[in-house]
């Protein structure tokens, strides 16, 4: 009966790290995927308030810097919204939404340096590395006709 005993208690000690540790990697890799998708939300809702932009108000050559200045406010309005933790690793420029060179494209682009400042702490293991390994950026990106 005691032999077991001790049998059990290493058995415990063996896997109980691996267990915490795959609870843990479970739950930064849930807040990581949650970051990604509230930031592609975003960039989401910029390129879609584009479409709100009434063509019959502008020339052909103002509809474009029209598109962009409505998209690149949304773009820094809906981010104002979101955490702390996640704002902390972007800086909103103005310049996120683009037309390309046809003018009948839109893309907003947003990135966040992870490394700088992660959103989940990496626990260190010496010679094994950092737990769990995280992107060292993070981005997301829309694009739509118009």
């Amino acid at each position: 009966m005691r032999a077991s005993r001790g049998a059990v208690a290493l058995e415990f000690l063996l896997l109980f790290p691996m267990v915490v540790a795959m609870l843990y990697g479970a739950a930064a890799y849930g807040i990581l995927f949650f970051g990604k998708y509230e930031m592609q939300s975003v960039v989401d809702q910029a390129v879609s308030s584009a479409l709100r932009v009434d063509r019959t108000w502008y020339s052909a050559d103002e509809l474009s810097g029209q598109v962009v200045t409505t998209a690149n406010a949304a773009l820094a309005k809906g981010w104002a919204l979101k955490s702390q933790r996640l704002r902390a690793g972007a800086e909103i420029t103005g310049d996120e939404c683009q037309v390309d060179g046809s003018g009948s494209f839109l893309t907003c682009t947003l990135s966040r340096d992870n490394k700088a400042e992660p959103m989940v702490p990496q626990l260190t293991f010496g010679f094994l590395g950092k737990f769990p390994p995280m992107p060292d950026t993070m981005s997301a990106e829309a694009t739509m006709a118009f």
